[in-house]
């Protein structure tokens, strides 16, 4: 379904998922609160974590453990199906 792994230049964890998974920005505007909202990218709060969602399907968690940053992401690919 997806990856984790420790982002080695922001500091945090990403997901990336596997195969081509695109997000759709729009649906994910729609569920969550968007701290900022680019053409390629839009960046929500989730249980106050700051979390960017790229158009390709990346996550990026900041301030998470690799454990909740798996539950996150997994919470968000549900959600956005």
């Amino acid at each position: 379904m997806f990856t984790i792994r420790r982002c080695t230049t922001k500091g945090a964890f990403e997901a990336v998922p596997e195969g081509n998974k695109n997000l759709n920005l729009e649906k994910v505007k729609s569920k969550y609160e968007t701290i900022a909202d680019l053409p390629i990218l839009v960046i929500i709060k989730y249980n106050n974590k700051q979390i960017t969602c790229y158009k390709n399907g990346k996550l990026i968690l900041r301030d998470c453990s690799k454990e909740e940053s798996e539950e996150i992401a997994k919470k968000i690919y549900e959600d956005l199906k």
